[in-house]
């Protein structure tokens, strides 16, 4: 028979107001904890992405240094290298200079409107 009151007891505790209050609020904190988790992994992911990235240009300018190493080592490689740097050659060598169209005709562009200048443009621009 006691049993049977004990059991009663117990139920009314569980759907008691009290009992459902204090087990929302721990639902909520649950959730709010599992909000934050889903926050920081979402953080990490764009972290670890960008990371990967820079790495991956790392690898790319270590792999570009170590060509440039291996290209220096070679006399023809720090001869080309000083050529183009300090723009350097050897005793009687000259330098050849190839202009485009375009700049050319630029440059005659120039002096046809200085040629069409007249005299009081001559006078008062001085």
């Amino acid at each position: 028979m006691f049993e049977f009151y004990e059991k009663r007891r117990i139920k009314k505790f569980i759907y008691s107001k009290g009992f459902f209050g204090i087990l929302s609020i721990l639902v909520l904190l649950m959730s709010y904890a599992a909000y934050g988790a889903y926050g920081k992994m979402e953080g990490t992911i764009e972290r670890r992405a960008t990371l990967q990235a820079q790495l991956a240009e790392l690898e790319d300018r270590a792999d570009s240094l170590e060509e440039d190493i291996e290209r220096l080592n070679d006399p023809r490689g720090l001869e080309s290298e000083l050529r183009t740097r300090y723009e350097v050659g050897w005793e009687g060598e000259e330098v050849v200079v190839l202009v485009d169209e375009e700049e050319k005709r630029g440059v005659e562009k120039k002096e046809e409107i200085e040629e069409e200048r007249g005299f009081w443009s001559e006078l008062f621009d001085n």
